[in-house]
């Protein structure tokens, strides 16, 4: 399997990964075929051609698509999975869901807390950060920091919202349900206070 491939597929964005995980399974299920910019969108979130360039571009980057010009394919151009990364996109596209992520404790911490206590009132719902913002506005202002900070332990989860509607979607949190007692642990522990200079 391509390491390096394999290393750069899991870093990429969550913005707009639905579109190029979509790209990646049309060229796959159509190897060895050659699929024009029109053909790999087809059936896939809704997105300006611009878009489906762009993603396009950025997989050929990392190399697990070749865009192939005008002058090579005789006709319009076209792009397929660069031959030999076949296992390697596959692995990634079965891939689980950020459920199954390795959960990392967190100390106390009163920003924590805060929004823990927040999504912990709604846990079967999702929060954008404008909506988390608002539950939390009389104790913090910005909960960016601890929400990407509980992302990457794995306390919370983060998709985005609808990408088949027009406009930028935006990142949606929501309580992780394997992190469920860690959470709890960590809504409950006191925090401790910053000592006083002497």
């Amino acid at each position: 399997m391509n390491d390096e491939l394999r290393f750069a597929l899991n870093a990429l964005s969550l913005q707009g990964l639905a579109l190029k995980r979509h790209i990646l399974s049309r060229l796959l299920n159509s190897f060895p075929a050659q699929l024009t910019a029109t053909e790999v969108a087809k059936g896939g979130p809704h997105r300006t051609d611009a878009s489906v360039r762009g993603a396009l571009k950025t997989l050929d980057r990392i190399g697990a698509v070749q865009l192939l010009s005008q002058d090579e394919t005789g006709d319009v151009a076209r792009c397929r999975i660069a031959p030999g990364t076949q296992e390697t996109i596959r692995a990634f596209l079965l891939q689980e869901d950020e459920e199954s992520r390795t959960l990392s404790p967190l100390p106390p911490r009163r920003a924590y807390q805060q929004v823990l206590r927040a999504m912990y009132e709604y846990p079967e719902q999702t929060f954008t950060l404008k909506s988390l913002l608002d539950r939390v506005w009389s104790e913090r202002t910005s909960v960016r920091a601890p929400l990407v900070e509980l992302c990457e332990a794995g306390y919370l989860l983060r998709g985005l919202t609808d990408e088949s509607r027009h406009g930028r979607p935006e990142f949606t949190y929501r309580l992780n349900p394997n992190a469920k007692d860690h959470a709890d642990a960590l809504l409950c522990a006191p925090t401790c206070s910053p000592r006083p200079r002497s």
